[in-house]
């Protein structure tokens, strides 16, 4: 699932970026901007295998992630490419 459509307090793990290899649109982001982001948010801990959750959305349609001890805003067009999945939970 797409980040953007998970709900907050859920534990997520970072899948893979989506976006990196769209075709470029008139007005829309190129691949190296693309690549940029994705590079800047890999610096910020939202990598493939990753841990987050979101705490709160933002009126904008953006969130407010926790990632370990970190919390950071993202827009809602870097929510939408983020592909995540359900962290199963285990008991030892």
């Amino acid at each position: 699932m797409k980040l953007d459509a998970a709900r907050p307090g859920q534990p997520l793990t970072v899948l893979a970026p989506s976006g990196t290899s769209e075709p470029k649109r008139p007005g829309g982001p190129s691949g190296a901007t693309t690549r940029r982001v994705w590079r800047r948010l890999a610096e910020l801990g939202i990598r493939p295998g990753a841990g987050l959750q979101i705490l709160s959305r933002t009126s904008g349609g953006g969130a407010i992630l926790a990632i370990g001890d970190d919390r950071i805003a993202v827009s809602r067009q870097v929510l939408a490419s983020i592909e995540v999945g359900a962290e199963v939970a285990t008991h030892g």
